[in-house]
């Protein structure tokens, strides 16, 4: 009996040390949840940060945490092995991984279109994408391939391909002609860095057939099935978030710039700036009757197409299937 006892305490004092799982109710009354961007600390997730620093997570009843991503912290992974329960990234990686079998949603498109685009030195030569063909271009070793390949697969273009981490660096000492980035990136490191625009040609992929929505709001089909007034209320806090730092713009570099200080993330104010204004472009879609948080079915058919036509996905996930609109 004595022994018993012993085994019964054991088991309580080692189900203590177990990490609760995400999304669960605190003392507060307020739920607990997890959100995992798809890169580290900056302005690219500022609705979020303000949604969190004016407490309208909280408002609508959320204790809402948000992890540091980056390279080593793949967002799909994570909602798969349900270490969060939320996740921001690209929408053609969610339809990607829909393809491939995986129960995700995507319950708010927060970009209406991305900033990728290629960039190449006027002195190359390199005016129009004719003059793209025999030329060394850099695309990310593991970001975007998709879009990357697919663009010059698309417009016919045959060039020497050469993967790297670092799109300034390359393209700074030469080591290709043309590189992907991102406009509310690399571009302005790029500028920073003393480069004239002057110099250079932007060939953005949204004015050559690509004009496919940037990052957007994740989950898998359990937690929505489970909760969907949670995650009706973590989309309009989030976009209710965007609304506000959009509308406060110093006080919202303020916030961000202090994250990444404390993330021990480099912090620039004038390319905070920069990128938050860029954000506010791609939030508000051109089509102005597409609102705020909403994946247009025509959107999301024109990037399905593309990355099946590809050979990027083997099936064509159904549109009904993959969004809920909950905004």
């Amino acid at each position: 009996m004595l022994n018993q006892a012993k085994n019964i305490f054991l088991l309580m004092g080692l189900m203590l040390l177990i990490p609760l799982a995400p999304c669960r109710p605190q003392e507060n009354g307020l739920k607990k949840i997890t959100i995992l961007p798809s890169w580290v600390p900056q302005a690219q997730f500022a609705g979020y940060y303000m949604a969190k620093e004016k407490k309208i997570f909280e408002k609508y009843g959320l204790d809402v945490e948000i992890l540091p991503g980056g390279y080593t912290h793949d967002v799909i992974t994570a909602l798969q092995n349900g270490q969060v329960d939320f996740g921001i990234t690209f929408l053609y990686t969610g339809v990607i991984e829909r393809a491939k079998g995986t129960k995700l949603l995507n319950i708010g498109q927060v970009l209406q279109h991305s900033g990728i685009m290629f960039v190449a030195k006027k002195k190359s030569g390199i005016h129009s994408l004719a003059d793209f063909n025999g030329k060394r271009i850099g695309i990310w070793r593991s970001v975007a391939t998709e879009l990357t390949t697919g663009f010059l697969k698309k417009h016919n273009i045959h060039a020497e391909i050469i993967p790297f981490n670092n799109a300034i660096n390359v393209f700074l000492k030469s080591a290709v002609d043309i590189t992907v980035m991102m406009n509310y990136n690399e571009y302005k490191r790029l500028i920073d860095s003393g480069v004239d625009p002057d110099e250079i040609t932007v060939f953005p992929f949204r004015d050559y057939g690509m004009r496919f929505p940037g990052d957007g709001l994740y989950c898998m089909e359990t937690t929505f099935k489970k909760d969907p007034d949670m995650c009706k209320k973590f989309v309009r806090a989030s976009l209710e978030g965007w609304t506000y730092a959009f509308a406060h713009a110093e006080e919202t570099l303020e916030v961000i710039n202090s994250i990444k200080e404390h993330a021990n993330v480099p912090s620039n104010r004038s390319h905070s700036g920069w990128m938050l204004d860029r954000m506010q472009e791609m939030v508000h879609s051109p089509d102005k009757n597409v609102p705020l948080g909403f994946l247009s079915k025509s959107d999301y058919d024109h990037l399905v197409s593309f990355l099946y036509e590809n050979k990027f996905i083997a099936n064509k996930p159904l549109y009904i299937d993959f969004y809920k609109d909950i905004r």
